[in-house]
């Protein structure tokens, strides 16, 4: 892009991503980061696609920061020492998928060992990091450290996934 409109529009891009991922931090279910990264990565070209990946990890740092804060400030009100119910795993990929995530959860009890959880969950997306963003915010995690981890792991997650639809786009 040249002149003043392709400034314009990667400054409109690089804020969409960023908003994008604020809103994908707060709601992963409805706004999702990785469908994003693949259009980003089949459709924008390649300068502009490491920036807009960066500001849409940023972002959903921001959004990841915003529930963490939520939580953790209303973290009295959970119930978090409550058993939840939970359907039996269909078959033996799940189920030890179901073992690995528990075990990771497990970590959050600890200052910073849970930080390990954080990091696989935020750039493997098991256990699902928003399960690990209230759980690890009504632990004892420490907030700059949570948000380091989710930096880390989200920007590999998404440079890994753009790099794989770029490079295979025509």
């Amino acid at each position: 892009m040249g002149g003043v409109s392709g400034a314009l529009g990667e400054l409109a891009l690089y804020a969409a991503a960023f908003a994008f991922g604020v809103g994908s931090g707060i709601l992963p279910v409805i706004l999702n980061a990785e469908v994003y990264v693949v259009g980003m990565g089949a459709f924008v070209p390649h300068p502009e696609l490491l920036v807009a990946i960066l500001s849409l990890a940023a972002g959903t740092v921001v959004g990841k920061a915003i529930m963490f804060e939520l939580v953790r400030r209303g973290s009295t009100k959970l119930h978090a020492g409550r058993p939840v119910d939970r359907p039996p795993p269909g078959n033996r990929v799940t189920k030890a998928l179901r073992r690995g995530g528990d075990r990771m959860l497990t970590l959050l009890s600890h200052r910073y060992l849970g930080s390990a959880t954080v990091l696989v969950a935020s750039s493997t997306g098991v256990p699902p990091l928003a399960v690990v963003t209230v759980l690890a915010a009504a632990s004892r995690q420490p907030l700059w450290l949570f948000l380091l981890m989710v930096g880390i792991g989200r920007t590999s997650q998404f440079l890994a996934l753009a790099y794989l639809v770029h490079s295979a786009a025509p």
